[in-house]
């Protein structure tokens, strides 16, 4: 099947191309059903090999359009959901939930700015163990190799708190990009700062040293 994937990928986006094209050039009234009506004319003036080619180029298409998506579905080289054993019984939890919650976690910490978590578990070969990335944003003056060390060890121990696996994950912390701290403007005081302002100065009253 995967020697079909180029080839496939390469026709579908032509044909999305064309599709796209012709759908842009009927919007703004450059091509009609006219039009169309003589390009299918012209086509089967070529006779039998021309709808023959029509004809397999559809089905091809088609069925492996199918089966690409179908395949990819049922065999898919990542398990979609995390399962292991305890002793109530078996537990599956879905990737997806478990890397929002290891996001959370890592977003905790603050020297991070932002984070993305990724899980992959290859489904055919259990053997292997669960492979956790994380890619996060941080600050120009963090000490990156600290950082990556208390990522992984939040993100270890979150992990514990959800699965109990036979084979320790692999942690694997990349930082994706380093932001330099924007520089605080003092703001200008607001009209309602300096009414308060006025009132409370009170100038001095007339007459002075007087007692009466």
């Amino acid at each position: 099947m995967e020697r079909f994937r180029i080839p496939l990928l390469i026709l579908d986006g032509l044909v999305a191309v064309a599709a796209s094209a012709i759908a842009l050039l009927w919007a703004i009234n450059v091509v009609d059903v006219t039009h169309f009506a003589a390009a299918a004319h012209y086509v089967g003036q070529w006779g039998f090999w021309a709808r023959a080619g029509a004809v397999v180029l559809a089905v091809y298409l088609a069925l492996f359009n199918v089966l690409f998506v179908s395949v990819n579905f049922l065999f898919s080289k990542y398990a979609t959901h995390l399962e292991f054993a305890t002793a109530e019984g078996q537990v599956s939890v879905h990737m997806g939930a478990i890397e929002e919650s290891l996001t959370r976690a890592a977003k905790a910490i603050l020297e991070v700015e932002d984070v993305r978590v990724s899980l992959y578990k290859e489904r055919q070969n259990a053997a292997k163990p669960l492979h956790v990335f994380c890619s996060c944003t941080t600050w120009e003056e963090v000490n990156l190799p600290e950082l990556t060390e208390k990522i992984r060890g939040v993100l270890k121990e979150r992990m514990k708190e959800i699965a109990a696996l036979p084979e320790a994950p692999v942690f694997d912390v990349h930082i994706s990009k380093i932001l330099e701290r924007p520089e605080e403007k003092e703001k200008p005081p607001s009209k309602k700062d300096a009414k308060k302002a006025a009132e409370l100065f009170h100038g001095p009253e007339y007459p002075i040293g007087l007692d009466n």
